[in-house]
């Protein structure tokens, strides 16, 4: 999932991310959640702000193209 880059930056993403959460603990019960992105774009200090920690990193993992290998960052949320 992500936010369109016209309105990046309004909350959009970590209200979305905040809602997940709830969803998980409230409705589905669950203790922590796991989630892989895309490194080298910000989406680490953006998890981290959110409380997400980085728990792994397969590096060059992703092919975006011939000459774009970027690592695969593994996150986790715990406690929820």
């Amino acid at each position: 999932m992500q936010t369109r880059l016209g309105v990046r930056g309004q909350g959009i993403g970590a209200a979305l991310m905040s809602r997940v959460r709830e969803v998980a603990r409230d409705e589905m019960g669950l203790e922590q959640l796991h989630l892989a992105a895309r490194g080298g774009v910000g989406l680490e200090e953006f998890y981290g702000r959110l409380g997400w920690k980085e728990i792994g990193r397969w590096p060059g993992a992703l092919r975006l193209a011939s000459d774009d290998d970027r690592d695969e960052v593994l996150m986790m949320l715990s406690p929820l």
